[in-house]
């Protein structure tokens, strides 16, 4: 996109946005609004270059994001978390987990 204004806005109120989107994504039945909500959720994500961070804190932010709405998903990521930080998996294999649970929960709630 050309010329493209930007505006400051906190982390925390994005991260709020992304939380209320993953809800509602998560409790209509509605899959147009779900769809519509992953999309969003997809944009603020890339704005927010997800890519500068590294994977730690991609664990740990998505930890966040699912702390309320997916507990199964939040237990996984945390037990994902204390082996990378403990060194019991090298940091390829925790990317490739992190990967493999973010396509699948994407999977479960029909956005692929």
């Amino acid at each position: 996109m050309e010329n493209r204004e930007k505006i400051l806005i906190s982390k925390e109120i994005i991260d709020k946005i992304k939380a209320g989107l993953h809800t509602i994504r998560l409790t209509t039945k509605e899959k147009s609004i779900q769809k519509e909500a992953a999309t969003l959720v997809k944009l603020l994500e890339a704005e927010t270059n997800m890519d500068s961070l590294s994977l730690e804190e991609k664990i740990l932010q998505k930890m966040k994001e699912t702390k309320s709405t997916d507990p199964d998903m939040n237990a996984n990521l945390y037990i994902l978390h204390r082996k990378l930080v403990n060194g019991q998996i090298s940091e390829q294999q925790a990317l490739e987990l992190f990967e493999a649970y973010v396509r699948t929960d994407n999977m479960n709630n029909g956005f692929y």
